[in-house]
């Protein structure tokens, strides 16, 4: 709308309250009544760790690379004062591995948690945004990737669309090379990574989808330091959905990307990377069969 002309200020918000009160169950949002996977079992735990086994089987990636993304983003959060989980940690990968399975491989602490609370972004025209009182930060790419209904049928592998060879493990591949095409960037120039952590496979199997390392690749990177604070790509550096906030389906769409905007003004509260001019924002995942991908930038393109 901005783009075209209809518009020159738009206000995307969303919230949750009061959605999770059956407190001996998985939250409601994670048991689709679809007469497709309801009766199988297949919460979104499930889902995901389907895909999760797969990479495990194909690659041999192991349980201790999953806990030490699950301990890195979960520490993310337990340094940060805005976060629920401020103050729960530090994690170590035992603490993961020792808490109970819930779909195998994940284990309790490798799941998001669930929580209450807001949040809101605000687009503008590139004129409207020199004259705010908060450095703009500007859309460079973005682009959604999409196998099928989220949670409606059992995600695959190996389901293969649009012609290309692409499997749907690695849903978001497509999005990421169209944000990097658009913006004339590679993952090499990208600073931080805020990444939708619904399981801790999920960082590995995006590490690998977006070009930060080959297929396979992503348990070993994580293993290699990359991913932490300290590392060569930070990766959500709040606490995600793990540790920082899930309230509801929406909010956690907007957080990565407002995490970035924080990242790119250098008004993170912790985890600052320095001079950051590049972040890769992101949501959805392999077990629900998409995903969406954003590039913001420091500079206007």
């Amino acid at each position: 709308m901005i783009a075209f002309g209809e518009c020159e200020v738009v206000l995307i918000a969303a919230g949750g309250a009061a959605m999770y009160t059956e407190r001996s169950a998985t939250a409601p949002w994670t048991r689709p009544s679809n007469e497709l996977v309801m009766p199988y079992g297949m919460f979104t735990a499930a889902e995901f760790a389907l895909m999760a086994r797969r990479h495990m089987l194909e690659y041999g990636t192991t349980a201790d690379q999953l806990a030490l993304v699950a301990a890195t983003v979960r520490n993310n959060g337990h340094v940060n004062p805005e976060a629920v989980y401020c103050g729960r940690g530090p994690f170590t990968p035992r603490d993961i591995l020792d808490s109970r399975m819930i779909a195998d491989p994940f284990h309790l602490l490798e799941c998001s948690m669930t929580s209450e609370g807001g949040c809101a972004i605000v687009l503008t025209t590139a004129e409207r945004a020199g004259d705010a009182a908060t450095k703009p930060v500007w859309i460079l790419g973005g682009a959604g990737d999409t196998y099928g209904p989220a949670y409606v049928v059992p995600p695959v592998w190996d389901l293969r669309g649009r012609g290309d060879d692409i499997p749907a493990g690695y849903v978001g591949r497509r999005a990421a090379q169209k944000c990097f095409d658009l913006a004339g960037l590679g993952p090499d120039d990208v600073d931080v990574a805020e990444l939708y952590d619904p399981f801790s496979f999920e960082i590995i199997r995006q590490l690998e989808a977006y070009g930060f390392c080959d297929d396979g690749e992503g348990g070993p990177f994580v293993e290699d330091g990359h991913i932490a604070p300290e590392g060569r790509l930070p990766v959500t550096t709040d606490g995600g959905t793990m540790s920082y906030s899930h309230a509801g389906i929406n909010v956690q769409m907007l957080q990565r990307v407002i995490r970035g905007v924080q990242q790119l003004r250098g008004a993170c509260p912790t985890m600052q990377v320095a001079d950051a001019e590049v972040a890769l924002c992101s949501n959805g995942g392999s077990g629900a069969l998409f995903t969406d991908v954003m590039l913001l930038g420091s500079e206007r393109p």
